[in-house]
């Protein structure tokens, strides 16, 4: 039965609520140009009803609006989405960066490329099979010789140390990855309690999905949420995040795992820093994926790809600088009797295998042998010098050796190398620039949903402060009506 006081209570009920609904407009407002930020929405609810007799008979009547509850304008499909295509545009990104450096380093096709540095020797020792001896185009040679060592010294170096700048991406990485662990598993025990006690913490939410939405930068992420059967009001969830591929646990509930980088074997001769795989505390591996094409996805998978793939590029300029020793060398000491030890244009060392970063010749000008004879007829030189174009003037037994290993030159080689780069550059940049778009697609998407309008939050206070405004109306109708009431009857 109602009271006397029945419509100052359903009066109070209708500014309480219409309250709170503009506060959430008003924290709405507040942060509109917040990152992360999801629009929240107080859900309106008639209270439960009176029963009445009226009528002749029992009627319900109602006793007014509450706030069933405050919820986020989030969807996990579009977050799903926006995380997958957001994973896949930092891995190409990040490879798109990394060689974009390497094309840097290559600086190919300029004067002062190795590619030209290699032409230029070519033609010195050219130059000089037509002019023996002169003293000229001997210190030419020597020169070239000097500027082509140097070069690839000098590629070597920065690859080196654009590796090692890879390797320390990588473990700041995993740093990352670890930070986020324990901030999200952090989050879940806060949410947890929250949401024991009845409440949706929505901004703990954001929180947390903005963490997720970090991670998903650098590798590939799986969410899933399940309610916690341990309660029966429908409200408590269950959170566990994975990574990898296949999904591996980063995060279950209030417990997280920890990752490591595990460096090269320094036997090996690669170098302590190289970051060679990633695995978890327990000393399981993490599985990245390996195909590019359909896995490829965050920015650790691209930094450790980058890492092989500056290795292998290392390998072929090593193998580049072995060929210009073997070729120049056999050539260069063909004339002697047999019953001498040939002579070597290039240094080399039987203990230490020759690679691009300690190639070198110390041959001075005057010491280098052109051709038979005392002075040199230059046919050495000649032959030398056709190494620019083939292996016509090798021995047959290192012919078919160079042929297999380098095609049909040292230029071709090198050549094929270069090409390659660019082929990798172009799909780098292609796939980075569709990824773009379907990241883009996928956040106007989101911001559809989870996004404040400022436009609407206006239409909002506007609705709420008229209705508020005419609840206030109603409380001052009831104060009327008792003070009516109490006066009947009171004369002067």
């Amino acid at each position: 039965m109602s009271s006397t006081f029945f419509g100052l209570q359903l009066s109070r009920r209708a500014l309480e609520s219409q309250q709170i609904a503009l506060n959430t407009t008003g924290h709405n407002i507040a942060n509109a140009s917040t990152q992360g930020y999801t629009r929240q929405t107080a859900n309106l609810k008639a209270t439960t009803p009176d029963t009445i007799s009226a009528l002749g008979g029992k009627q319900s009547l109602g006793t007014g609006v509450t706030i069933g509850s405050i919820t986020r304008a989030r969807d996990a499909f579009v977050d799903n989405q926006f995380r997958s295509e957001t994973s896949k545009q930092q891995y190409w990104e990040t490879r798109q960066d990394n060689l974009s450096q390497v094309e840097g380093i290559m600086n190919e096709p300029s004067d002062s490329s190795l590619s030209g540095d290699l032409d230029n020797f070519w033609n010195a020792w050219s130059d000089l099979s037509q002019n023996p001896e002169d003293a000229g185009a001997r210190s030419v040679v020597v020169e070239r010789t000097v500027t082509l060592t140097d070069s690839l010294h000098s590629i070597s170096m920065q690859i080196s140390e654009l590796q090692s700048n890879i390797d320390s991406n990588v473990k700041t990485q995993i740093s990352q990855i670890n930070d986020y662990a324990s901030r999200i598993s952090d989050l879940n025990v806060q949410i947890k309690r929250a949401e024991i006690s009845g409440d949706q913490p929505n901004d703990l939410y954001d929180s947390r999905d903005n963490l997720v939405d970090e991670l998903a930068k650098i590798v590939n992420v799986k969410v899933t949420k399940t309610l916690d059967s341990g309660f029966t009001n429908g409200q408590v969830s269950d959170y566990k995040l994975e990574i990898g591929y296949p999904p591996q646990t980063l995060v279950d509930g209030g417990v997280y795992n920890q990752l490591v980088g595990v460096p090269a074997d320094p036997t090996t001769g690669i170098g302590d820093n190289e970051i060679t795989m990633v695995q978890w505390s327990n000393g399981d591996s993490l599985e990245l994926g390996t195909d590019v094409g359909v896995i490829g996805v965050g920015s650790l998978q691209a930094n450790i790809d980058s890492r092989a793939y500056l290795t292998g590029l290392q390998d072929k300029y090593d193998e580049l600088a072995q060929g210009i020793v073997t070729a120049v060398n056999d050539i260069y000491g063909s004339e002697t009797d047999a019953s001498d030890t040939p002579p070597k244009f290039f240094d080399v060392d039987d203990t230490i295998p020759v690679t691009a970063s300690n190639i070198s010749s110390s041959v001075a000008a005057g010491d280098i042998v052109t051709g038979a004879g005392a002075a040199g007829d230059g046919s050495i030189a000649a032959e030398i010098a056709s190494l620019a174009t083939g292996w016509s003037s090798l021995k047959d037994s290192d012919l078919d050796e160079m042929k297999d290993k380098y095609g049909v030159s040292l230029g071709d080689f090198y050549g094929s190398t270069v090409s390659q780069l660019g082929v990798d550059v172009q799909q780098a940049t292609r796939m980075k620039t569709a990824e773009d778009v379907l990241v883009s697609n996928a956040t106007n998407q989101r911001e559809s949903i989870s996004g404040v309008s400022l436009d609407e939050e206006m239409t909002n206070l506007i609705k709420f402060q008229k209705a508020y405004s005419a609840a206030a109306r109603m409380v001052t109708m009831m104060d009327d009506m008792l003070s009516t009431l109490l006066n009947m009857g009171i004369t002067k």
